[in-house]
């Protein structure tokens, strides 16, 4: 198959990696799923009763801590694990003091992953769950898994689409963490949709979303979307960047957690289940201000600080 499967939506896309290309398909894979699939199950019918028992008596504080140890434990069935780095401002070598910027001869390239260490030690190191109190979470969406990687480090009010409310048990989870519902394509919504944002974010809890909309794989990033960024800029709250990438433990890609394509979500979950050593790269960037800034050009920055945390090209066809 192709190394990339670009977009979910939007398309043709190369037809998925079969079974085999999963490391340890068989009979490994299957040996997985069947100790993983009955842990699973413990794990759906304690989060049910600790909603129906616990939650209602616990603080928000204490819905979050909930929210944060269900995510961790739910990774840890699918033995996933979230590997953090910190990638500072990402300053593209060659710039004067400016996140991403052009090289006088020639167009602006994410660093190397040689220069990349470098860059982020002139930085203090800070973690998802330091920075992401009353900030926008910013990050590239790859997999279903996203929204469980970043609530094990943060507890985050998403953005999501509605059909999630649906989800048995982990819909009503991620609900409790103040997730906020959007329709596909209802554009009515928005301004609501801002204005539930922004109260989050006046408490001081993170707000987080995937501006390009849709999950996506590929040789660079999709445009990041601007429009509900408009949030964080009427309340003066800074844009966390984050970068998301899955690697097997042998550094390559971990098609297997893409949730890309014509993948449903059952494939996908299913493909988890069986695969072994899935590792999420999170890169956390330095934080953007929001000041004065306008919507369209702050995703744009924030697009860019997340290439240049992930060594990706900023624009198509660029090499880094």
């Amino acid at each position: 198959m192709g190394r990339y499967i670009l977009c979910r939506e939007g398309g043709p896309t190369p037809v998925l990696a079969s079974l085999q290309h999963c490391p340890g398909e068989w009979p490994m894979g299957l040996l997985r799923r069947l100790y993983r699939l009955p842990l699973l199950f413990v794990l759906l019918v304690l989060g049910l009763l600790a909603l129906v028992l616990i939650q209602p008596w616990l603080p928000m504080g204490g819905r979050r801590a909930m929210v944060r140890g269900w995510s961790r434990a739910l990774l840890g069935v699918c033995g996933v694990t979230v590997h953090e780095e910190w990638g500072g401002e990402g300053t593209v070598p060659g710039s004067e003091n400016d996140p991403v910027s052009d090289h006088a001869d020639g167009p602006a390239v994410a660093p190397s992953p040689a220069q990349r260490p470098a860059m982020a030690a002139t930085q203090p190191a800070a973690t998802l769950a330091a920075l992401a109190p009353g900030r926008m979470i910013v990050a590239n969406h790859v997999s279903w898994l996203d929204v469980f990687a970043i609530n094990s480090r943060a507890t985050s009010a998403f953005v999501a689409k509605a059909e999630i409310r649906e989800w048995p048990v982990v819909g009503w989870l991620v609900s409790l963490a103040g997730t906020v519902y959007i329709r596909r394509g209802d554009t009515k919504a928005v301004p609501d949709v801002i204005v539930q944002m922004q109260e989050r974010l006046r408490t001081g809890f993170p707000v987080a979303l995937f501006p390009e909309a849709t999950t996506h794989v590929g040789p660079t990033l999709r445009k990041f979307h601007g429009k509900l960024l408009q949030a964080a800029i009427d309340e003066q709250a800074d844009i966390l960047p984050v970068g998301l990438q899955y690697r097997y433990a042998d550094g390559t890609p971990a098609e297997a957690a893409w949730y890309v394509g014509d993948t449903t979500f059952v494939q996908s979950f299913w493909q988890v289940l069986g695969a072994s050593g899935i590792g999420v790269r999170m890169v956390v960037m330095a934080p953007l201000g929001t000041v004065g800034e306008e919507k369209g050009a702050l995703a744009a920055r924030a697009r860019e600080r997340v290439c240049v945390g992930l060594g990706l090209p900023l624009m198509p066809g660029e090499s880094s």
